[in-house]
């Protein structure tokens, strides 16, 4: 799956980056298709600090690809500046931008385009210090992806729609911030009852600790997929919670989703937190005398139903609804030792 000089937008970060997330185990659902893109670029050589907006539009058999994970990497010689994702619309078309303010300027960088998590095309840009934003470019490839779809939009006739499933309304919503999925859930999960908690209440409630169990590890601004600039686990805001009348049930499924679904039965979203890169990335500190695990790649996401072919969930980090099959959710949220957080008003 790796090919030079390309190198995957999922990595870890401990380590030259070596290859797509597509290292791990497919999903049954996944859709293979012959597509054309063609990638519109703002600039290929943009000052630096100049945002890189592209957007990517995928056709298969005459129509617009819908719903296709879509990622983009600004990277040199292992050393990533730079990543975002999106879904491409209806119209197969998918929107995203990079930073360029930590490239150097007349240097070749290039940037990955990956879709459903395995590379696809890849183009050089070189950054300039005195070189404008905008010098628009428009760049074709063509071959095969293979990807899950997004889920269709949750049901909103109701908090609770049970018969050969079962799903609890939440609504779809894009995080604010580069690192902000967590918070970001809590509005998702609390909208569930009513007017949503802010994103950004969360911020001086849930407080700051090298140890994700106690804090919020690292700069939320940071880049997606790092273990120093990281995120926060399901302890601390639980805690926060409290302070907005929400009750948050932390717990471990580790290897098991019945209690993932026993809380959804009982109409609670659940916060989970997934591995989207595999367990390559796994760091183990200590701190305090406490062992704990990071691991690159780390995603929050809500489920808010489940049937018997597997899970639904609301995406922050793309702002769209995702279905998983049981297997393949079940070895990311596995890797995370089934990390989740139930909530619900008290």
């Amino acid at each position: 799956m790796f090919r030079r000089p390309a190198i995957a937008l999922l990595v870890t970060m401990l380590s030259v980056l070596v290859a797509p997330w597509l290292a791990q185990p497919s999903s049954a659902s996944a859709e293979a298709i012959s597509v054309h893109s063609w990638i519109g670029v703002s600039s290929l050589t943009p000052g630096v600090g100049c945002a890189v907006d592209l957007s990517v539009e995928l056709r298969g058999g005459g129509q617009g690809v819908a719903s296709a994970p879509v990622e983009v990497a600004l990277h040199k010689d292992g050393n990533l500046v730079s990543a975002d994702r999106s879904v491409t619309g209806s119209n197969g078309v998918a929107f995203l931008a990079l930073d360029s303010s930590g490239a150097a300027a007349g240097v070749s960088y290039w940037i990955d385009v990956n879709v459903g998590g395995s590379y696809f095309t890849g183009f050089a840009i070189v950054p300039g210090s005195s070189s404008g934003c905008n010098a628009y470019t428009v760049l074709e490839a063509s071959g095969d992806v293979d990807f899950v779809p997004a889920a269709p939009e949750a049901s909103t006739s109701g908090s609770l729609i049970e018969g050969s499933h079962t799903k609890v309304w939440v609504p779809r919503y894009a995080q604010q911030r580069n690192l902000s999925c967590e918070y970001a859930a809590m509005y998702i999960a609390t909208s569930a009852f009513g007017e949503g908690i802010s994103e950004y209440s969360f911020d001086n409630v849930v407080g700051w600790s090298p140890n994700p169990h106690l804090g919020y590890r690292g700069n939320i601004h940071g880049t997606w997929g790092r273990t120093d600039d990281y995120g926060v686990y399901a302890e601390p805001l639980s805690w926060a919670l409290d302070t907005f009348g929400f009750r948050g049930e932390t717990f471990y499924g580790a290897g098991s989703a019945a209690q993932l679904t026993t809380f959804l039965d009982q109409g609670k979203p659940v916060v989970v937190w997934l591995a989207l890169w595999g367990d390559d990335g796994n760091i183990h500190e200590t701190l305090n005398g406490r062992t704990y695990q990071v691991t690159a790649g780390m995603h929050v996401m809500v489920a808010y139903g489940y049937d018997a072919s597997g899970i639904y969930l609301s995406d922050p980090g793309t702002g769209t609804y995702r279905f998983y099959e049981w297997g393949y959710f079940m070895w990311m949220w596995g890797i995370m030792d089934g990390m989740g957080l139930a909530v619900s008003p008290y």
